[in-house]
């Protein structure tokens, strides 16, 4: 693809998201300098000189296994933590499935396999407050292991003694550690049903609210990291995981489509008409002589629905963001109450970032927190990105093509990231994390904090190295992050690579304010 070619694309793409009525996110250009794009309210980054904002996650079973003091004990003196994030519910259950040399050997204990031991909720739950609602989270099976124990009382004396505040994590899951769960799933441009949960649907809206409102009433918590890994309608399609259709599509999504002005047919139609095209395309029937992507413009032209129905779907999940939040300020105002963005919307997925910007989100929002992690992006780049738009709408573009695309669409620098070959083996640099911690920044215009997810002994990594660990966590700050998140779970993470995130907070306080 040459430069008058991916100006054209990139054009039309602009042209696209701005038809549909939908506000894009700040970009940043590759050749930004590092005073640009900072917010105005600089009270919400994290000034160099100050004592920085380190949080971790952790899973509940880990730290009492390890046991809770000296699990403490080590990442403050490591990684200079100062705030730890346990699951209060592993509904989404990855950081439960790691077999034994995943985890890592240096933490003071031989590491176990606690796949299937060990419960997936860790608070206990009151019927009083579920009463809008049908749904129940399903009672914890007590010959689990440490199915007695309440991580979450018995971590606060030792936590505050450490100076360090506790809250909560949680990430949406399938439903299946949820009573009644089938009520609320999503339908189809078919009319089957999903296996997600409908975000418009007001039995699912309502226990979320009734998960936190009992949780703290109940609990001595500082604040609670909620997050959910879904793409949209739209991204389902075109870079899609399966070949499920695209949802939701239940008597609740159109009844907000028609308030928004949508026709639900006509988008369920152009929906379901995109879908068999995009199955057309990775099958091995001829691609169309007019071209991949022009068709997959031109459906867009016939039906602007999709692109308007894929924004409220995005709308629906912030409204369960604002239940939460709401909920959880009227027990608790001082509590820090945030949200978790996973890989995809953090880093490659365009519609997620045109949808709305952070500044949208900050009303309802104390943090965002991002998953920046820049080793693993290499191979997820290379067989989550490039590998799965070229089975689609870029199949008319080589690998290499693609990725040049990517990395001018993004802002990132192609001389210090991957090349197509390196991919494979290869982290992103922290050139990256400071680039994309600096464009979030500016995106959330100083109305609200961006953490910067520093990732590493992720499994599927390239070899993690703790120079390059440091120069992330540093680069993070450099780039106005409010704090950081070490990620993606504590008892991966070795502990030479906890000492290097250590090192760059370090670094960071010690200089002096300017």
């Amino acid at each position: 693809m040459n430069d008058t070619t991916r100006r054209e694309f990139l054009g039309s793409l602009a042209v696209l998201l701005a038809g549909a009525g939908i506000p894009a996110g700040a970009t940043m250009p590759a050749d930004a300098s590092s005073a640009e794009f900072l917010p105005e309210a600089t009270g919400r980054v994290q000034a160099a000189g100050a004592d920085p904002y380190v949080g971790i996650q952790m899973s509940p079973h880990t730290m009492l296994y390890e046991g809770i003091e000296s699990c403490l004990d080590l990442i403050q003196r490591t990684a200079a933590v100062n705030a730890v994030y346990p699951y209060s519910h592993a509904f989404h259950t990855s950081s439960l499935g790691q077999s034994v040399n995943e985890l890592a050997a240096d933490h003071g204990k031989a590491p176990r396999d606690f796949r299937n031991l060990v419960p997936m909720v860790w608070v206990r739950h009151h019927e009083e407050y579920f009463k809008g609602t049908r749904l129940r989270v399903k009672p914890t099976d007590p010959g689990l292991e440490f199915s007695s124990r309440e991580l979450f009382q018995e971590i606060v004396a030792p936590a505050r003694q450490r100076n360090m505040t506790v809250c909560a994590r949680i990430l949406e899951g399938s439903g299946r550690a949820i009573e009644n769960f089938d009520l609320v799933q999503t339908v189809d441009v078919y009319g089957k049903r999903g296996v997600k949960a409908c975000w418009s649907h007001p039995d699912y809206r309502n226990f979320w609210n009734a998960v936190v409102s009992d949780m703290f009433h109940h609990y001595d918590l500082d604040g609670l990291q909620w997050g959910a890994e879904r793409m949209g309608p739209l991204m389902n399609v075109i870079l899609p995981w399966n070949k499920d259709a695209p949802t939701c599509f239940c008597t609740y999504c159109a009844e907000r489509g028609k308030a928004a002005g949508i026709d639900p047919e006509r988008a369920k139609e152009g929906y379901r008409k995109l879908y068999e095209y995009v199955q057309q395309l990775r099958s091995d029937a001829p691609k169309p002589a007019e071209g991949v992507y022009t068709v997959f413009v031109r459906h867009l032209m016939r039906y602007p629905e999709i692109l308007s129905w894929q924004y409220q779907y995005r709308l629906s999940r912030e409204d369960v963001h604002r239940g939460m939040y709401d909920t959880i300020k009227a027990i608790k105002p001082s509590a820090l109450v945030g949200w978790h963005v996973d890989q995809q919307p953090a880093s490659w997925d365009i519609v997620y970032r045109a949808e709305m910007s952070y500044e949208e989100m900050a009303p309802y929002s104390d943090y965002i927190k991002l998953i920046l992690y820049h080793e693993v992006l290499g191979p997820r780049i290379r067989s989550w990105y490039l590998e799965r738009f070229k089975s689609t709408i870029l199949s008319e573009l080589s690998l290499e093509e693609s990725l040049n695309l990517y990395y001018d669409i993004f802002g990132y620098d192609k001389s210090k990231e991957p090349t197509l070959d390196e991919l494979s083996t290869k982290g992103f640099s922290a050139d990256f994390v400071f680039r994309e911690t600096k464009r979030s920044v500016a995106s959330a215009a100083g109305k609200t904090r961006i953490f910067a997810g520093i990732g590493f002994d992720v499994p599927g990594s390239p070899p993690d190295d703790p120079e390059r660990i440091y120069q992330a966590t540093l680069r993070a700050f450099e780039g106005g992050a409010g704090g950081i998140m070490v990620s993606r779970e504590y008892e991966e993470m070795r502990v030479p690579h906890l000492e290097a995130v250590g090192r760059g907070v370090r670094e960071w306080a010690g200089r002096a304010i300017t």
